[in-house]
């Protein structure tokens, strides 16, 4: 096979690398576009449009939060991330006995072994689900590593020292999580660059295939290539054979990222489900490349045990299917502390989808929890002027368009509205009438933010929207935070 699994190898590397820096660009072009649009001027009304910030529509229904069904919620997801994991890292080890290191014969400690190291994804999945930063994920691959390191010593023959162990243990590791931290370390890339790095492969790909035709031209090089070379030189030759594939590339890559938008709207997938796919996709290239030594282009016949992936979710869609009538939490804050922002609504928000709907009114402060698949083609498509309310008259719609339905894993999506200046208080007046409660983060809130006081004014006149008191109930969670949540209109300040 060559050196094929280099190949690959380097086409995956450069794939991240223009996933992520492109998702860095995108990032900055969407918010930048989102600042343009809410500070607009707001178009002309007529005398209809301007009164119909009073016709709302009806308030939601009665819906309480239950914490007991929450934990309960979270923890089956998290059930099924792990027995998921261990169905693929079983199927791998059985594979990698059966088919490429077949001496000296498939073994039930083996087998076991094996797949116990192949089943190492399953750290960083748990993260996906309860946000970790890079570091808690990687202490935690590093721990579940180090724990496995005895047992594989004691199984293995004499001439297998801890060196080459670990090692192993490196090389098994290294490509999956470079590929995760270069996708979902950075808050700026984390909501767009996996939803790149499938396009970002396929013009890769075909930037290598262009190299590889240029190769074979270096023998006995056609007179056009000569006159090419003769009029532009070697490099820009070279940047030719590297960008003229794109043309044919661009399309499949418009294709791949109409289908991920087309997919994720009709709920074929949800945006947990996708990055933990995705990383497991990664990690099963990973492991077939050294197999190319030993069986050639078989070796990429484990890539099938993929598959269980959609079946888990599958098997266990009924399992995952929270209550019916779930509550609405509406998430305020003061606007410009995104670090702070992002803490909280992970801490908080991301539990609370497993029973309930979130909602707010978008900022730039949250685009990398709330960008989707969805959103990024609109926003490619320069269609993204027609997610933001124009006019007053424009808020029932929008609220109707909402997507309230869980996903297959039984967790809700985040809607929002997008608003400009004309129109985010009548929006807000909608979304306190939809809500059940209010998760409102008054950190540096100061008298000068004339919005928050306006929030707070419609709050304490929402005597139906309750207070959902979480502090006791997870560590990360800020008391102090928690208590500027509205209970009593007394208590809003």
């Amino acid at each position: 096979m060559g050196n094929l699994d280099g190949q690959l190898l380097f086409g995956l590397l450069v794939s991240l690398a223009v996933s992520a820096a492109a998702a860095w660009w995108l990032a900055g072009r969407y918010r930048k576009a989102m600042l343009r649009l809410m500070t607009a001027p707001p178009p002309r009304l007529d005398a209809t449009a301007a009164g119909a910030t009073t016709v709302l529509g009806a308030t939601a229904p009665r819906a309480r939060f239950d914490a007991a069904i929450n934990r309960r919620q979270n923890r089956r997801l998290a059930v099924v991330l792990v027995a998921i994991s261990i169905a693929l890292g079983l199927s791998t080890g059985a594979f990698e006995l059966l088919a490429v290191h077949t001496a000296p014969g498939f073994g039930l400690n083996r087998w076991l072994i094996l797949s116990a190291v192949y089943t190492w994804p399953v750290v960083p999945a748990l993260g996906l689900l309860w946000r970790w930063s890079v570091w808690r994920t990687i202490g935690g691959v590093a721990a579940y590593l180090l724990g496995l390191v005895p047992i594989i010593l004691l199984g293995s023959t004499a001439s297998q020292t801890l060196a080459m162990v670990t090692g192993w243990l490196l090389s098994t590791t290294a490509l999956p999580m470079l590929t995760l931290l270069g996708l979902a370390a950075s808050g700026r890339i984390r909501a767009v660059a996996p939803l790149l790095f499938p396009a970002a492969v396929v013009l890769v790909g075909a930037s290598l295939l262009g190299l590889g035709w240029a190769a074979t031209l270096v023998d006995a090089p056609p007179a056009t290539l000569l006159a090419l070379l003769d009029a532009i030189g070697a490099v820009p030759t070279l940047l030719v054979f590297i960008a003229a594939p794109w043309a044919i590339g661009i399309w499949p890559v418009v294709g791949v990222l109409r289908a991920l938008a087309g997919a994720y709207r009709r709920k074929r997938f949800s945006e947990l489900a996708y990055l933990f796919g995705l990383f497991w996709l990664v990690v099963l290239i990973a492991m077939a490349l050294p197999g190319t030594h030993a069986i050639g282009w078989g070796a990429f016949s484990l890539v099938a045990v993929w598959l269980w992936v959609p079946l888990g979710f599958a098997l266990a869609r009924t399992w995952l299917a929270p209550p019916p009538a779930p509550p609405t939490l509406l998430v305020l804050r003061v606007f410009r502390r995104d670090t702070a922002v992002e803490a909280l609504f992970d801490t908080v928000t991301e539990r609370w989808r497993a029973t309930g709907n979130t909602v707010l009114i978008a900022g730039t402060d949250l685009v990398s929890r709330t960008l989707d698949a969805d959103d990024l083609f609109i926003f490619l498509s320069r269609r993204l002027g027609e997610r933001f309310i124009q006019r007053p008259a424009d808020i029932p719609r929008r609220l109707a368009d909402f997507d309230l339905a869980p996903d297959h894993d039984g967790r809700y999506r985040i809607n929002e509205c997008y608003c400009g200046d004309a129109t985010w208080q009548g929006a807000l007046q909608a979304l306190v009438a939809h809500a059940n409660a209010v998760l409102m983060d008054l950190r540096d809130f100061r008298a000068e933010n004339g919005g928050c006081r306006f929030e707070l004014t419609e709050l304490a006149r929402a005597t139906r929207v309750h207070w959902v008191d979480m502090s006791e109930r997870h560590d990360h969670t800020d008391r102090a935070v928690l208590s500027a949540l509205l209970s009593p209109p007394s208590e809003a300040g």
